[in-house]
């Protein structure tokens, strides 16, 4: 019996990890990458005002759900923070 309960504590040997990419549909790829604004605040280390200028500028997309829901485009705001990095240095 004690055997039982320890096999039963244990990992199993073959674990099922879930793939991220392989069997999602191109609308929930997209979904899985937005961000709401906290989010987005956090990423770029500004205020909400800076982050919808920015997105109003065009150095990303915002998607707008209603008046207070708003998502933003994680790679495109990863990629604006890795351009500005990129251009501060060679300055």
């Amino acid at each position: 019996m004690q055997k039982k309960n320890y096999q039963f504590w244990l990992k199993p040997k073959e674990e099922e990890t879930p793939s991220n990419n392989e069997n999602l549909s191109p609308v929930d790829k997209a979904m899985n990458n937005l961000i709401k604004m906290k989010e987005a605040t956090k990423l770029l280390k500004a205020s909400a005002p800076t982050v919808r200028k920015y997105a109003r500028l065009g150095y990303y997309s915002e998607y707008k759900f209603g008046e207070k829901l708003v998502f933003y485009n994680k790679e495109e705001i990863l990629s604006f923070i890795l351009n500005r990095c990129k251009t501060s240095e060679e300055v």
